[in-house]
Order: structure tokens, then sequence, then C-alpha cells
């Protein structure tokens, strides 16, 4: 189980992508986004949090950026197992949003009544 107000640990499934995070103390809203990327990638949803409260290790260089849409918000995933374990918000870009399934600890049982949807189909960066 995560706790609120400390340190969780990430990881891709093979753990070559490795995650430290401090996580906030209250967890108000884990996003479920509807965004084409977000839909395939990441069913349960992410945790956004500060980019400075993130720490990245790679230790096999398995880390691969991949832009789609605009090119501003890269999101990084595995090349070994697949798995995409965070990427920058474009919506908010002083943050980092995580997968939460990556997250070690991390319980869906516990965040269902946290979970909102962000309508990334209709991204308001994409409005003119």
């Amino acid at each position: 189980m995560i706790k609120v107000g400390t340190n969780a640990a990430a990881t891709c499934h093979c753990g070559s992508i490795q995650l430290n995070i401090f996580l906030p103390k209250r967890l108000d809203r884990i996003i479920r986004c509807t965004c084409s990327m977000c839909s395939k990638a990441k069913g349960v949803g992410m945790l956004c949090v500060p980019i400075k409260d993130v720490s990245v290790s790679d230790s096999s260089n398995s880390m691969k950026k991949y832009f789609f849409n605009k090119t501003h918000s890269p999101h990084f995933f595995c090349d070994v197992c697949g798995i995409h374990t965070h990427h920058k918000s474009r919506a908010t870009p002083n943050k980092f949003c995580i997968n939460v399934s990556c997250i070690n600890g991390f319980e869906f049982k516990n965040f269902k009544n946290k979970i909102i949807e962000f309508d990334g189909k209709n991204h308001p960066k994409d409005q003119k």
C-alpha cells in the first residue's frame, strides 16, 4: 500500500526504468485521460506531481521518448517491456504524470473515489 506524504517507488514491468516519487500529503485525484495515447497505454490512470518531486533512473538505457500530436509533452516508455511509465504534462508543464499502475504497492480499489476523467480527446491546448 502506498503512503501519502512519503517517497514511493515506481518501475516499468522489467524494472529497467525506476522512479522515486515524493507523493503529496493528500491524493485528491487520479486522472484518467481520454486521449488516444492515455486510453490505450494507461487504462487505470495517472498521478501528476511536480517534476522536482520525481527522480528517474534508467539502468539499462531502455527509456525511450514518444511524442504525439504536439511535440510539447514527451511520453516515456521502456523499450524492453513496453510499459509507459510517465510523461510530461502538457496541461501543466511543470509536472510529470506517473502511470499509477507502475507505483509499487498501488491498489486501485483504495482510490476508486479519487478518479476523475480528463477530456484529452478535446485537450484545451488543441483549441484554436
